[in-house]
């Protein structure tokens, strides 16, 4: 009798590994297919979470109902998307007034350079003496030219990413006003939702508040060393500060056509304005983050990458900055499962220390 159930006991192990994986796989397809509906909702959970706390305080300090506390809150976010689109056409403006500028730029690093070449950048025979005077300020043109014409397709798909940007915003408001209405009490919840908002909730507060920070230093910078658009990549760096390792990369490379198209810039100008970015995002990643933070997500950076990669190709850049809470939550899902517990010990990286305990 003991030996059937030991010998069942391999079989339904494989059945168990095959029923999560076929789960997984469905669970894959259904998160890619309903993504703009999920990614809008998700958002507004993590912010519910973040932002529950406000409420309380607000309800108890101001005296009102979860209903005005929640308008209140609504119109806060609606203020913020306001702020920021006024800011962010500033900046456009900003930068399309110093347009001649770095047009005069690129005409003189254009010429410069065919100077120094052996072989001109036109498309000039040998046969074209006569228009060989004129080479320079063609080939100047055509450079303008095209870098116009790149500028101009950039300032497109900047516009419609702000407006989708925006529109999803304003779902994600729609959904943390309802959300906050009739959002039950976490501690009534199951201890599992607890520890999930709890890890969640903790991670947002400190990695918004390390991200604020690190923005404004960011932001600041630029504007004193006078590179336009410096609020904008301020609050770029701000939220790309919210994707692990990649995010203050992009954020410290988006000034530079700036910075070296920059006009009548000293090449130690140029070196400054890039060694103090980086200053800024070498001192908020690698001194006050870890200090801050700990291993709060509890995830390891290999698990975190994967992640980054995983939920990026499934929805997107809003996928990368989601990555790291979503990820985190799914792990402290698969602990409480017996079968599902080896992976999530695997994505915090204390599998190996765990069986060398257990032995």
């Amino acid at each position: 009798m003991n030996h059937s159930v030991s010998s069942k006991d391999p079989q339904l192990r494989i059945q168990t590994t095959c029923l999560i994986i076929l789960v997984a796989i469905a669970l894959t397809y259904v998160v890619f297919w309903l993504r703009p509906v999920l990614v809008p909702f998700v958002v507004s959970i993590f912010v519910v979470s973040g932002v529950t706390p406000i409420l309380e305080l607000l309800e108890q300090r101001l005296n009102v109902s979860r209903l005005v506390a929640a308008g209140l809150t609504f119109l806060s976010g609606f203020l913020l998307l306001v702020i920021f689109g006024i800011s962010i056409w500033l900046s456009v403006l900003d930068l399309s007034n110093n347009a001649s500028g770095y047009r005069s730029r690129v005409r003189e690093l254009v010429t410069e350079i065919e100077e120094k070449l052996p072989i001109s950048l036109s498309n000039e025979t040998s046969g074209e003496s006569s228009e060989r005077s004129r080479m320079p300020l063609t080939s100047g043109e055509k450079v303008t030219s095209l870098i116009d014409g790149l500028v101009g397709n950039a300032i497109s798909v900047v516009s419609q990413t702000f407006i989708s940007l925006v529109s999803t915003s304003l779902v994600v408001l729609i959904f943390v006003f309802f959300l906050l209405l009739g959002s039950p009490a976490i501690d009534k919840s199951h201890h599992t939702v607890k520890e999930i908002n709890k890890q969640v909730r903790t991670y947002l507060s400190l990695k918004t508040i390390i991200s604020i920070f690190t923005g404004f230093a960011f932001g600041l910078a630029l504007h004193l060393f006078g590179v336009p658009m410096a609020f904008t990549f301020g609050v770029l760096a701000f939220l790309f500060n919210f994707v692990p390792n990649v995010g203050p990369i992009a954020a410290s490379l988006l000034p530079l056509p700036l910075i070296i198209l920059a006009p009548d810039a000293s090449l130690f100008w140029m070196i400054s304005v890039v060694i103090v970015i980086n200053v800024v995002q070498l001192i908020s990643g690698n001194v006050v983050e870890p200090k801050l933070m700990g291993e709060s997500s509890d995830l390891h950076p290999v698990t975190i990458l994967l992640a980054l990669m995983f939920w990026g190709v499934m929805w997107g850049v809003i996928g990368m900055f989601l990555a790291t809470p979503i990820t985190a939550a799914i792990r402290i899902v698969l602990e409480q499962l017996e079968q599902t517990k080896p992976i999530a010990l695997l994505m915090a990286g204390r599998y190996g220390k765990e069986v060398q305990t257990e032995n």
